[in-house]
């Protein structure tokens, strides 16, 4: 019976390599973790449904699939909605919501993310104009204004480079 989810599960892990599969969700959750300040079961549910097959799933399957509590998956499960990194959709004749990765969605994210870290030029500008001639203090904040200036004057090409160049990847 394929629709059935211990079934899915079942073949599921008969295709994989469990125990380097659960490895791979530890490194992004870490990852997601450090850089994002993102709990861990977010970011193990998140890389979870990056690479699960059939790629949807209910919060059921996911808390079973990562041994988490399910209220611990239906909290994560809502921030990464609020994010956007993840949908929800209901299917007529299923009773739970099935979540799925947005991968399409993921460069707006980080494109979003790369605009508020360039919007410390701004902000280092103004503290350059407070502290101008006050030597070592106007000294660093100079060294990181100067790098928040060459980022964001960087930031447009590399995006057309990616709009340009993933979309042919993706066509691929």
């Amino acid at each position: 019976m394929p629709d059935h989810p211990e079934f899915a599960h079942t073949e599921y892990a008969q295709r994989t390599d469990r125990p380097a599969m659960s490895e791979w969700i530890e490194q992004m959750a870490a990852h997601f973790e450090a850089s994002e300040g993102m709990p861990l079961i977010a970011g193990r549910i998140l890389a979870f449904l990056l690479i699960c097959d059939p790629p949807e799933r209910t919060a059921a399957e996911l808390s079973h699939g990562l041994s988490a509590s399910t209220g611990s998956v239906s909290t994560n499960v809502r921030l990464l909605l609020r994010l956007g990194i993840i949908s929800k959709t209901t299917r007529q004749g299923r009773e739970a919501a099935l979540y799925r990765v947005e991968e399409d969605r993921w460069p707006e994210l980080v494109r979003q993310r790369m605009e508020r870290v360039t919007q410390l030029e701004e902000i280092t500008e103004a503290g350059l104009r407070m502290f101008s001639g006050q030597g070592e203090r106007a000294r660093r904040l100079r060294t990181v204004h100067e790098f928040y200036q060459w980022l964001s004057e960087e930031m447009p090409e590399l995006w057309r480079r990616w709009e340009r160049d993933g979309r042919s990847r993706r066509r691929s």
